[in-house]
């Protein structure tokens, strides 16, 4: 039976990785350095503080802190006016409040902009629980920000099903016991080989979806969500 819920946001709740491909290669062009070719599908499996770590490797100037700042404000534009949402993640959300499901969102990128993205699609009264990979000191590579999330709920990671995009995240949250669904994303599979494509990533989740009207379409109608959820996922 399933207790609880865990998003990822960028390119799992949110289709906001084109806005961060364009950053990437943006932000370094204001900052005068060369960007090599698929730089954006190396930041991508980072988190912010490690993003500025690289960005200083390429020859920016400034504290890790003061990159993260710069990166974020980036961002928040975009969250705040014209990220949309993926395909019917907000109606998913909402059935899964009906059933009593709570859900936390566990996101690498900046807090402000993700929760100002979230508020304007309407989907931020369905989150009971947000936190970053930056709060929890810890990049997705390790577990940590999904037991943690589980933890808030009283779950074990057995009983916590983990939506991610990404192919390390996904195979940090099934090392570590979580049944995972995959969400798929153009972005976040471009250009990548073996377990990052597509195909990987149905070898390394328990399901994959395009859109969650694939899975509200499965799931639907049921008389217990927890446990069709559980049933679907094996």
């Amino acid at each position: 039976m399933i207790r609880c819920c865990v998003f990822d946001a960028d390119g799992t709740l949110l289709d906001s990785m084109p806005m961060w491909r364009d950053i990437t290669y943006e932000y370094a062009e204001q900052k005068g350095v060369h960007a090599p070719a698929g730089l954006h599908n190396t930041l991508n499996r980072l988190s912010l503080e490690q993003c500025a770590q690289h960005y200083q490797g390429l020859g920016v100037r400034g504290t890790v802190e003061e990159i993260v700042k710069e990166l974020g404000q980036c961002a928040l534009e975009g969250y705040r006016t014209r990220v949309p949402e993926k395909p019917h993640a907000r109606e998913f959300l909402q059935l899964l409040q009906e059933n009593r499901i709570p859900v936390a969102v566990a996101t690498a990128s900046n807090r402000e902009g993700v929760l100002l993205a979230l508020e304007r699609l309407g989907m931020l009264p369905l989150v009971d629980y947000f936190t970053t990979c930056t709060e929890v000191g810890k990049s997705k590579e390790h577990p940590d920000i999904f037991t943690t999330c589980a933890a808030q709920f009283g779950a074990a990671p057995q009983e916590t099903v983990v939506f991610e995009d990404s192919a390390y995240a996904i195979r940090t949250a099934r090392a570590a016991g979580f049944p995972v669904v995959a969400v798929k994303d153009a972005i976040s599979t471009q250009g990548k080989t073996g377990d990052e494509t597509r195909e990987g990533l149905a070898r390394l989740a328990n399901l994959v979806i395009a859109d969650y009207g694939q899975l509200i379409g499965r799931l639907t109608p049921a008389e217990d969500l927890s446990q069709g959820l559980g049933e679907l996922l094996g």
